[in-house]
C-alpha cells in the first residue's frame, strides 16, 4: 500500500520525531511504500523522505510547512491512505484518499501562543474521521475535550529501538539519570536533591543529566560531588550512557500535556535495564508494572525516591534492572505499535 505522511517534525533533529520515524521505518519493513514529507533531513531511512521548508519563527512554523506542502500535492494524493500530523490538519479538505489524524502531543506551548494552537487542535479532530493518540488517556481526553468518536481512534504508544537500547554491567556506584528537555517546568531542579539527599544517606551516587533547555545554566550553576549536566547527545550515545545507569527519572509534573504522553525516555530507561522514579500521574503510569517503576505524589517526590533508592541493595537492584529489560522485550517493541498503525491502515 502506497502511504504518504505530512509532518511538521523537523526529522533528524527533533527528539519527538523518533516516534515517527521508528513507525515509518516499521511500515517500509512490511512491504508498503512510504512517503514522508517534513522538515529536516534523515539519513539511512528505510522509507522515502520529502524535506519541506519551514520557517524558523514560533507560530508560522506548520503554516509555513502547509504553505510549501500544496506544492506536492499531486503527488500526495496518489496515495492510497495519508497520514497528517494535527498541526497541519488544514490541508486535509485538499487531500482526496483516505485520511487519518496522527496526535503525539496535544499543544505544550503558554500564553496567546497556547491558545491558538488549541483552537487549531479542536478544529482538526473535529474534522477528522479516524485519529491516533498516543495512550489511553490521551484518547479519553480527546473525546472529553471534542466528543469524537471513540471508536474512531487508536493509541499508539511510544516503543523503544531494543537493538540499541540494551542493558550492559551496571558499577559499584549507584548511577542516576534524566535525558530530554531539561526545562524548570519539567520538574528538572528537584533531581539534584534527590542526589543530595541519597548522598547524605550513605549512598555512594552520580547523577547524569542530558539535555537542553533552560534549566541547564542552573543545573551547571550547583555544586555537587558526582553532578554532570552535558548538552544533548546523539541518540547512539544516549543508549550507550543508559545502558550504565541504574535509576532514571521523570519529574514532569501533572498537566494537559503530561499526563497524557507516553513518554519515550521510560522506554528507554526500561529497555537499557534501569529502574523508574517518578511523580504520579496517567502519563508515567504503567498497568500492571513491577517494582521497578515507583511513582510518588508531586509533593513527597524527593522525599519519597531518596527513600526507596536507600532501600534497595545491589543485588535487589540488579534483580529489579533485569525485570525491567524482560518487560520492555515483552512490551515495548516498536513492532507493537507498527501493528495498530497498520491495521488502522489497513482498515
Amino acid at each position: 500500500m502506497r502511504i504518504a505522511w505530512l509532518s511538521s517534525k523537523n526529522l533528524g533533529e527533533n527528539l519527538s520525531s523518533i516516534s515517527q520515524t521508528q513507525l515509518a521505518n516499521g511500515l517500509s519493513s512490511r512491504g508498503h511504500v512510504v512517503d514522508f514529507y517534513s522538515p529536516g533531513t534523515i539519513p539511512n531511512s528505510e522509507f522515502n523522505h520529502h524535506s519541506i521548508s519551514r520557517s524558523d519563527m514560533r507560530g508560522f512554523q506548520a503554516r509555513s510547512v502547509v504553505k510549501n506542502l500544496h506544492k506536492h500535492l499531486e503527488e500526495i494524493n496518489t496515495a492510497d491512505v495519508v497520514l497528517i500530523d494535527w498541526t497541519l490538519f488544514s490541508i486535509a479538505s485538499k487531500i482526496k484518499p483516505r485520511v487519518i489524524l496522527i496526535d503525539r502531543s496535544p499543544p505544550a506551548d503558554r500564553g496567546f501562543l497556547s491558545k491558538l494552537q488549541w483552537y487549531f487542535w479542536k478544529k482538526a479532530w473535529k474534522k477528522a474521521s479516524m485519529g491516533a493518540t498516543v495512550s489511553d488517556a490521551h484518547t479519553n481526553f480527546v473525546v472529553k475535550k471534542t466528543k469524537f468518536n471513540s471508536l474512531e481512534i487508536k493509541s499508539i504508544p511510544a516503543g523503544v529501538d531494543l537493538e540499541l537500547f540494551q542493558s550492559n554491567e551496571k558499577s559499584d556506584r549507584i548511577k542516576l539519570a534524566y535525558h530530554g528537555k531539561v526545562d524548570v517546568n519539567r520538574g528538572v531542579m528537584a533531581l539534584p536533591m534527590i542526589l543530595a539527599g541519597l548522598q547524605s544517606n550513605g549512598i555512594d551516587a552520580s547523577l547524569h543529566i542530558h539535555g537542553k533547555g533552560d534549566a541547564i545554566k542552573r543545573l551547571k550553576n550547583i555544586t555537587l560531588d558526582g553532578l554532570e549536566v552535558s548538552e544533548s547527545v546523539s541518540q547512539q550515545e544516549i543508549a550507550s550512557l543508559l545502558s550504565g545507569y541504574d535509576v532514571g527519572f521523570l519529574p514532569m509534573p501533572e498537566n494537559d500535556v503530561w499526563s497524557l504522553a507516553s513518554p519515550l525516555k521510560r522506554s528507554e530507561y526500561l529497555a537499557s535495564g534501569m529502574v523508574i522514579c517518578g511523580i504520579y500521574h496517567g502519563g508515567h503510569y504503567i498497568e500492571e508494572s513491577g517494582e521497578w517503576l515507583q511513582l510518588f505524589n508531586q509533593e513527597t517526590f524527593i522525599k519519597d525516591s531518596v527513600k526507596w533508592i536507600t532501600s534497595l541493595d545491589r543485588s535487589r537492584l540488579t534483580s529489579l534492572q533485569q525485570q525491567s529489560r524482560e518487560y520492555a522485550e515483552k512490551n515495548l517493541s516498536w513492532s507493537h505499535s507498527v501493528d495498530v498503525l497498520e491495521s488502522m491502515i489497513l482498515s
